[in-house]
């Protein structure tokens, strides 16, 4: 669903670098003639001012487009900068700072806060675990909080908390006034997002009280504790390996939270040649943020070939060897509104190999390769470095294109109470693929060595 278009990782650059910004001099400079007084600008207003120039200024370097859109970047700074100068520290300026960046109608371009980054972004790059309370919340419409990202095996989900409770109070408080909020980013120049949040421990480092609404047919409303524990995307990928049981079938089930890590592939690989060898069939669960290049071709791999790679502009594509078992058996891939960037290419891919159903919701069209810059207030600007067109089968343009489903199906998230009514659908249609083979066998060699073992 469109809510969790926040999750802009990264499509095709996967390490957080800074750039010089060698065009911020004459931004300032040529505004300096306009009728705002900068020399009479307070320190706190001149602060603002940097975090503006050099956001402009990593745009002017780093954007992929050179013409930005049709946008005058020096005109632009003219507009926004008394309301950035006056604006206060964090949450206001950086509100007016994604309406500018609104303008330039991309994907994979906006402000994300510091905490944000730091705890939720940056650990899924490297691998390292946070102490989080493992969900996340979206205003679906005003006023209206939902449980709508919940981390396999974390916190939350160990708590009871389920997907698709609506949250009222966030430890005793309402929600919107909540101080344990912390803004996700998002893309503010694509169409129909709700805001979405990560949270943040609370301050005395005890659990986090949870009053929540399960049912849209009752009032009740349940209180639950959750204790905030070491999780990241990449151990609740590995936690969600699953073999699901449906109608005396078997099906593998991962859910990739997303591909900037090759954790990833390492899950993927350890269930194909251990977890799964008696599966009729697989669920790959594409929903949720992008990723890195190698990674999302890794886990593509078992299934089919990946397009060659162009490792340099102008240079020859090449096909790489991941390393990863092969896969014969019927599979079906899950997407929905959220799965974006990589996912978005994954799916692409899929779908024109015709590997297997591709289930679930249109994707939003959000491929761009983009990349980190630290801002000098501590924020961070993820912004589009380069288009990726060239990583789809076709060369076909996926920004601003959705992947449609070969099997369009909703996400119904309020009060869904834990269902899940894409994954169900995949399940279904992957059981009338399998319905009619032979239940698989473990080969000879298996046997022998399980033999031997024992």
């Amino acid at each position: 669903m469109l809510y969790r278009v926040f999750l802009t990782l990264i499509a095709a650059l996967m390490l957080s670098v800074t750039v010089p910004v060698t065009g911020q001099a004459r931004l300032v400079d040529d505004s300096a003639k306009g009728e705002v007084d900068e020399g009479a600008f307070s320190e706190a207003q001149k602060a603002n001012v940097k975090v503006l120039d050099a956001m402009l200024g990593i745009i002017r370097n780093g954007f992929y487009d050179k013409k930005y859109g049709g946008h005058d970047l020096k005109e632009m700074r003219g507009r926004y900068l008394k309301r950035c100068a006056d604006a206060a520290p964090g949450n206001a300026l950086h509100a007016v700072l994604r309406e500018l960046l609104g303008e330039f109608k991309v994907s994979h371009l906006g402000i994300v806060d510091q905490h944000a980054y730091d705890n939720h972004f940056a650990p899924e790059m490297d691998n390292t675990l946070r102490r989080q309370v493992g969900f996340d919340i979206t205003e679906l419409t005003t006023g209206e909080f939902f449980v709508t990202d919940l981390l396999t095996g974390g916190p939350a989900d160990k708590a009871g908390i389920k997907r698709g409770d609506r949250v009222h109070k966030i430890a005793g408080k309402p929600v919107a006034e909540s101080d344990l909020l912390v803004d996700a980013g998002g893309d503010p120049g694509l169409p129909n997002q709700h805001p979405h949040y990560f949270l943040k421990n609370p301050a005395d480092g005890g659990a986090l009280l949870v009053e929540l609404q399960r049912s849209a047919d009752s009032e009740e409303r349940l209180t639950i504790s959750v204790e905030p524990g070491e999780i990241n995307m990449i151990a609740a990928s590995r936690n969600s390996v699953t073999i699901i049981e449906h109608e005396g079938r078997k099906f593998g089930y991962i859910r990739f939270w997303h591909f900037l890590h090759h954790g990833m592939s390492s899950a993927l690989k350890r269930a194909l040649k251990k977890q799964w060898q008696l599966c009729d069939g697989i669920i790959i669960d594409l929903r949720g943020r992008g990723g890195s290049v190698d990674v999302m071709n890794a886990c593509f791999s078992p299934f089919g070939a990946p397009p060659p790679m162009v490792r340099f502009p102008g240079g020859r594509g090449s096909q790489q060897d991941y390393g990863m078992p092969k896969w014969e058996r019927p599979v079906v891939a899950l997407q929905d509104s959220g799965s974006r960037s990589a996912k978005e290419l994954y799916a692409h891919n899929w779908k024109w190999l015709k590997l297997g159903p591709l289930v679930g919701e249109s994707t939003p069209g959000a491929v761009l390769g983009s990349t980190f810059t630290q801002l000098p207030d501590g924020s961070y600007l993820i912004y589009p470095a380069q288009n990726v067109r060239n990583l789809s089968y076709g060369q076909v343009e996926l920004e601003g294109n959705p992947v449609e489903p070969t099997h369009p199906v909703k996400d119904n998230i309020r009060y869904a109470a834990g269902v899940d009514t894409i994954k169900e659908a995949g399940v279904k249609i992957l059981h009338e693929l399998v319905k009619d083979n032979p239940k698989p066998e473990l080969p000879k060699s298996d046997h022998k060595a399980a033999e031997e073992e024992f």
